[in-house]
């Protein structure tokens, strides 16, 4: 349900404006102890870009694929909203910081490659079905590959 919720113009507004500024709370007050996992085999990071133009922090929960060292971001344009933030700040200053779980540290942001879109787009659809229905609709999609500083 929550998956087909997600891919509705109104589970894009309820996530964006309720869901995860909750969630970013309760995942900073416990320190990454609650909210790292929201099921379903999904798990959450807090990713803290720099604004492009404000130059202030921005943090959003977003949900994250490991491999190995790697850890893969990704964002599906729903068609109907402006690029989300965290993308174009990304692009900017391609230097983050990520809280996966008590853990923080600095990450280098780079654009996923045609062949490692390949590689990680459907374990991406598993983890999050809607980034699927959002991307036949509007065809544009962010993936980025960060690795540890």
């Amino acid at each position: 349900m929550m998956d087909r919720f997600g891919a509705t113009r109104l589970g894009v507004w309820m996530i964006k404006h309720v869901i995860a500024p909750l969630h970013r709370l309760l995942y900073r007050l416990s320190g990454g102890r609650l909210f790292a996992s929201s099921g379903a085999g999904r798990e959450v990071l807090l990713l803290t870009t720099t604004g492009r133009l404000t130059g202030k922090d921005r943090t959003t929960p977003v949900y994250y694929l490991r491999d190995g060292n790697r850890i893969i971001l990704c964002n599906v344009n729903p068609g109907f909203e402006r690029t989300n933030p965290w993308v174009i700040n990304l692009r900017a200053h391609p230097i983050a910081r990520l809280q996966i779980g008590s853990e923080i540290a600095e990450y280098q942001a780079r654009e996923a490659t045609e062949a490692e879109i390949d590689l990680y787009w459907p374990r991406l659809i598993q983890i999050w079905p809607a980034y699927e229905s959002h991307f036949q609709k509007s065809g544009r999609r962010a993936i980025f590959i960060l690795e540890r500083r």
